[in-house]
């Protein structure tokens, strides 16, 4: 089987003969559904048959032939053989390469130690293998948008049977409204509404073939994976050995897992505090929260007045392309001033906000100086303008009048 497996040629085009398609189609039911996808399928579209996978002789007719066990036909494979049955290929680094050089050959080795593979070896079949996830003769490449492993695709796959109360009974899981949950956070709009490929799902969290939930010591690395900054300041801060005290995971205390929402100062100060779920707003935790808060705010609030400014002299005409710079410079120090708030440290967000609101300033300044400039050029043109027509004017009735008179004279 393996031989015949690895006899095939990475060609890119249909295998010239398929018996199995040609019987199968006939047999109609459950024994016809894989005719209709098989030849879209990525392994037919690479020259693959039936037989790479099931074994046989896909060129006779005679079923004698076609499922001979002698020439390693094995027909379907049991659930708890599907890992090893798509492994003969799919770990095989020679083989794998000569479809793609990048192609990964650890998925099964990754997958048994993940909880699903490891309930698969405990005898558990319901957990999912290989054709829950990747579909059976319609499989896809990874990047195609179709596929059910297509990033925009994975909470709906995993969905399938993470948000099915009824096939989940049993397991010991929180909730299971994750993916409902997932779709409410603000990764789910950076993925569905933005159209970032990049954006956090569920394998970008729990891992894909070897998936596995978080443990607490773990969350702050799985998130800093994407949020570094964050993790190395949270690292160095009073929260760290706090929350490790407690036994509790130290992002998800403050911004949840699966519903994440947009973060901002809300959190620090204000009916929606965070912070104020666990300190008084009089405890030192307290008034640093609020301190935060009101210096992000107050440089949030500068930088809009300067753009207005700065766009309103745009609109008049007036160069403000240095501006513009200045300000993403500004705008970079209120993302970092945000950033730095995982410190605890407020000397350290107001530093970060000092430089941002002497940018703010400046740009505020300048926008104002320049429109006031333009105000008193405009008020000069007009001015000009006027001194100009009555001039003309006066030109003119001048003429007039002496023209008149010199037709007049005898």
């Amino acid at each position: 089987m393996v031989a015949l497996a690895q006899e095939e040629q990475p060609s890119g085009k249909p295998a010239p003969q398929n018996t199995c398609l040609v019987c199968h189609s006939h047999l109609g039911g459950q024994l016809a559904s894989p005719t209709g996808p098989f030849p879209t399928d990525v392994h037919a579209e690479k020259g693959l048959t039936c037989a790479s996978c099931h074994g046989g002789d896909s060129t006779s007719m005679d079923i004698r032939v076609a499922m001979n066990p002698a020439k390693g036909f094995r027909g379907r494979p049991s659930r708890q053989e599907i890992p090893a049955f798509c492994s003969r290929c799919h770990s095989d680094a020679n083989y794998m390469h000569k479809f793609s050089p990048t192609a990964k050959t650890d998925q099964v080795a990754q997958y048994y130690t993940s909880v699903h593979g490891k309930r698969l070896r405990e005898g558990d079949r319901r957990v999912a293998v290989c054709i829950n996830c990747h579909s059976v003769h319609d499989i896809k490449l990874v990047s195609d948008p179709t596929s059910p492993v297509y990033p925009t695709n994975v909470p709906a796959t995993c969905g399938k049977c993470h948000s099915d109360r009824e096939y989940m009974q049993g397991y010991d899981l929180p909730n299971l409204s994750q993916v409902e949950d997932y779709q409410n956070s603000v990764h789910y709009r950076a993925l569905s509404v933005e159209g970032n490929l990049a954006a956090p799902t569920c394998q970008s969290c729990h891992g894909s073939h070897g998936a596995t939930p978080p443990g607490v010591r773990s969350v702050t690395d799985v998130c800093g994976t994407c949020h570094a900054f964050n993790r190395d300041f949270f690292e160095k801060s009073p929260h760290r050995d706090a929350f490790a005290s407690l036994g509790a995971a130290s992002c998800v205390q403050c911004h949840g897992n699966h519903a994440i929402q947009t973060a901002g100062e809300y959190m620090l100060a204000g009916p929606n505090s965070v912070c104020l779920t666990c300190h008084a707003p009089d405890d030192n935790g307290g008034q640093r929260a609020q301190e935060m808060a009101t210096s992000i705010r107050q440089l949030d609030g500068d930088i809009q007045q300067a753009r207005e400014t700065m766009e309103q002299a745009e609109r008049a005409g007036v160069d403000m392309s240095q501006a513009m710079s200045e300000l993403n410079n500004a705008h970079n120090r209120l993302v970092m001033a945000r950033t730095t708030i995982h410190t605890l440290d407020s000397a350290q967000v107001a530093a970060e906000t000092t430089v941002g609101l002497r940018i703010a300033a400046e740009i505020q300044e300048e926008g104002k100086q320049k429109l006031a400039e333009l105000r008193r050029f405009r008020e000069g043109l007009a001015l000009s303008t006027v001194f100009i027509v009555v001039v003309v004017l006066s030109l003119y009735f001048y003429i007039r009048k002496n023209g008149r008179s010199s037709s007049t004279e005898p």
